[in-house]
């Protein structure tokens, strides 16, 4: 069975929607792809523009505490051993609207080993003359508090370019070190000797390895945050509301050396916390019966 998907369409910007994982599968501007386009059939390989709920990145070794009561979620990460990007990524997502320009998908996280709670979590991608936009919203329709973050895993290129010849502006303070699990060990300013983690100046990423959560975000005067990628033929500007206060990013160095993937996309994701939050608790979202949370992030192409 091949999954179900809607083009939309605004003027020269177009994009198609999956309904697995309620990803988006392609954006192009007058036909240049700006998110990877996922082939129709091809079962995605890295969590391809798929929503990430009820966490995004990793729970560490899938183990977390609710209500004094330990949990055990699933290891979906056998190489680091832990629990990676929420229940949804995989299935398949109703839709509830389509139109020309948008479409909206939801999906129903049931009380599960791992996760004995309930949330409805929605999804809107929606196209305009302004860009792409990724509408985010999750109610809790269970009996407990439920605790959650969510995210979005797109690959983003521009103009074809690899990603040593982009640069990157990152409006943030803080990055998380991790081990060789991808799990958190410290929380390190951006300036400090530990790594070179600094891009609140544009920097070319050229040699630059990243898989790394950023935080403490500078915000604009409306109080959104956004990053910045740049080539020499255009610049994408990802931005996000302040219901986000993480950016993840990721310079595809885990694919095959030899693949057509290897450093050829940024995965920028939008995140509402980092790392392993179920057990840190930084940022974790907890919304009491029936409360609803949203926030929007997108992506406006500049020539």
């Amino acid at each position: 069975m091949v999954e179900q998907r809607w083009n939309i369409r605004h003027g020269s910007h177009t994009a198609t929607v999956s309904e697995r994982g309620g990803a988006i599968s392609g954006y192009a501007v007058d036909g240049v792809p700006i998110i990877r386009g996922v082939p129709d059939g091809e079962v995605p390989s890295a969590f391809d523009g798929a929503v990430l709920a009820p966490w995004p990145n990793r729970i560490r070794d899938g183990r977390w505490t609710f209500g004094s009561v330990a949990q055990q979620l699933a290891i979906t990460e056998p190489a680091t051993g832990n629990a990676l990007h929420g229940l949804l990524a995989w299935v398949p997502w109703q839709v509830e609207d389509a139109s020309d320009d948008g479409v909206t998908l939801t999906a129903v996280v049931l009380p599960q080993p791992g996760y004995p709670l309930s949330v409805a979590v929605s999804v809107t991608w929606s196209v305009s003359a302004a860009g792409l936009k990724c509408l985010l919203a999750v109610r809790n329709i269970g009996d407990e508090a439920a605790p959650f973050g969510v995210g979005t895993h797109p690959y983003f290129s521009v103009a074809g370019h690899g990603v040593d010849d982009l640069s990157l502006t990152l409006p943030a303070a803080t990055w998380i070190d991790t081990d060789d699990r991808l799990l958190p060990v410290a929380r390190r300013g951006v300036d400090s000797a530990a790594g070179d983690k600094d891009f609140r100046r544009s920097r070319s990423l050229h040699g630059v390895s990243l898989d790394t959560a950023f935080t403490d975000v500078t915000r604009n005067p409306d109080g959104t945050s956004a990053v910045r990628l740049a080539g020499t033929d255009g610049t994408l500007e990802i931005w996000a509301e302040e219901a986000f206060g993480w950016w993840q990013v990721y310079t595809s160095d885990y694919f095959d050396p030899g693949s057509d993937r290897y450093r050829r996309e940024v995965a920028i994701e939008a995140m509402t916390c980092g790392p392993d939050a179920f057990n840190s608790g930084q940022d974790l979202i907890v919304l009491a019966p029936g409360a609803q949370w949203q926030g929007c992030w997108g992506v406006r192409p500049r020539s």
